[in-house]
């Protein structure tokens, strides 16, 4: 079991007082994320809309999805860390009901991304909630 769940992330990002220390604890978090395979860095697993490169793999076990991320920026890597901890393991329905922006600005996060960074996390998200929403078996109301 990863320790990149929503409850340990937030009580560990609440516990670090300052950009510099939660920017740190992400770079930290993101050591974390399973291991991608570098076969897998490839053209149709790569997020469009990002300004780093970033690649994201998505599958549905048992009804959860398992998800594995990477990029080729440190800062980056930290950000999906997040997406990890909201959204990995969770169920087509929990995913489409999750507000990862909210969630962001409840870590006190989302004042400090940059234009770009902010873009390239929405194209990650919605990606995400593609999937979901193509596996889902209650349409979106």
């Amino acid at each position: 079991m990863t320790a990149l769940n929503r409850e340990t992330v937030a009580n560990r990002l609440n516990a670090v007082v300052g950009w510099e220390g939660k920017s740190r604890l992400l770079v930290q978090l993101a050591q974390d994320l399973p291991a991608f395979p570098d076969a897998q860095r490839i053209d149709a697993n790569r997020v469009a809309g990002c300004e780093s490169r970033v690649w994201l793999l998505l599958d549905w076990q048992d009804g959860k999805l398992q998800m594995a991320a990477t990029s080729d920026s440190r800062v980056v890597q930290g950000l999906l860390a997040l997406v990890f901890a909201c959204y990995h393991g969770q169920t087509a329905v929990d995913v489409l009901a999750l507000d990862f922006e909210g969630w962001l600005t409840e870590l006190g996060l989302s004042r400090f991304l940059s234009a770009s960074r902010g873009s390239g996390l929405r194209a990650i998200v919605a990606r995400i909630r593609n999937a979901a929403l193509a596996v889902s078996i209650r349409p979106l109301t």
